[in-house]
């Protein structure tokens, strides 16, 4: 499943003034650190989830991530197995003029596999190194990037912010998101 819900918050200006607010911190986790990460309740996050998808779901976490031009993710092109059936991002950032970027996801050319599921363990050993080789994968899919806009797709595909590099040089114009991972229920 991939889908995108425009319009997602009723106060996408408001969310965007807690997330600023809200202390980040360098997050280790997975052998890395992870810059910007505030792993707090976004208000409004989970009702509007439940309400667009017309199904109750089962949060696993949530918060907010701020990342700046030039700086590159941590395994570019990843799958989010093990953290729920889902995963929704939420920009919260009105990109620079131009910016044709978004979620995009992906297909490894020498599996031609486009997910992961949890367990697969021959297929994480084909493919983790080559999380950060552009050349070993095609784009299958990309959800532009547009403010209040959720990206809402299986956490077990493979996936990435495009461009991989973020924009912006501080919290007033820096890539901005919302992200959660969740169970969908029933």
């Amino acid at each position: 499943m991939i889908t995108a819900f425009d319009d997602f918050f009723q106060d996408p200006d408001g969310i965007r003034a807690h997330a600023l607010a809200t202390p980040f911190v360098d997050w280790d986790g997975f052998g890395e650190t992870y810059k910007r990460v505030a792993l707090v309740e976004v208000p409004g996050l989970h009702e509007g989830l439940e309400r667009r998808l017309g199904r109750r779901i089962s949060m696993l976490g949530m918060g907010y991530r701020l990342n700046f031009n030039d700086e590159l993710p941590n395994a570019a092109i990843h799958s989010d197995m093990g953290w729920g059936t889902h995963a929704a991002v939420v920009y919260l950032a009105h990109p620079p003029e131009g910016h044709e970027g978004g979620t995009a996801f992906w297909r490894h050319q020498g599996t031609l596999a486009s997910r992961i599921d949890p367990g697969d363990v021959e297929l994480f050993e084909a493919v983790r190194h080559d999380w950060n080789t552009l050349a070993q994968w095609e784009m299958q899919h990309l959800i532009p990037w547009k403010f209040n806009r959720a990206a809402i797709y299986a956490s077990a595909l493979f996936h990435s912010r495009w461009p991989m590099e973020a924009f912006g040089t501080g919290p007033d114009d820096g890539r901005l998101i919302a992200v959660a991972f969740f169970n969908l229920e029933g």
